[in-house]
């Protein structure tokens, strides 16, 4: 029973990516440098930055963009490294030219980060994110930055990241 509940799933969603042209993306990579202010109730410390080269899928029919990549910094001790996920919506998309755009929108970020394999811990927040991209060659490379604003909250702990990413996508 289950595996044909699987199998149906599966099915399910192939046939509504090909049936609504969802399939139409931009995949690229993206490197942020991510500086972070730990809050917390007795001092507030800004000397950490963390690093994250990040695999990125942008669809075309839904504005949605989501990525996975990898993160190395000084999170909370002098080394944590991990991997992060995240997902965000496009709620404004406005073409200035015929090749430059500026977007905003919201979206969710975790990370799994540890120090040595054995204590993982889970950081997770919401993204605000605002952003500048430019298309080139008839509008399949497109280069982006954008500044991100992620508050996150971790191990009873409050910290605000500012990720600036940059990347660049080919678009399919």
């Amino acid at each position: 029973m289950r595996h044909q509940i699987k199998h149906l799933l599966i099915t399910s969603v192939l046939i509504f990516f090909v049936t609504t042209g969802t399939h139409a993306l931009g995949a690229g990579v993206q490197v942020s440098g991510i500086p972070e202010l730990l809050l917390n109730q007795k001092y507030i410390n800004y000397d950490k930055l963390t690093t994250n080269i990040s695999g990125t899928f942008k669809m075309e029919r839904l504005p949605f963009t989501v990525g996975s990549g990898i993160e190395i910094g000084n999170f909370l001790s002098d080394l944590d490294y991990g991997f992060s996920l995240f997902s965000d919506f496009r709620a404004i998309d406005f073409q200035l030219v015929n090749t430059c755009s500026i977007y905003s929108g919201i979206g969710a970020s975790v990370k799994f980060l540890t120090t040595d394999f054995r204590n993982w811990f889970i950081a997770a927040g919401a993204r605000c994110f605002a952003g500048v991209s430019l298309l080139f060659y008839d509008g399949y490379l497109e280069f982006y930055a954008q500044q991100n604003v992620v508050p996150t909250y971790m191990k009873n702990t409050f910290i605000m990241c500012l990720p600036f990413e940059t990347g660049m996508r080919m678009h399919f």
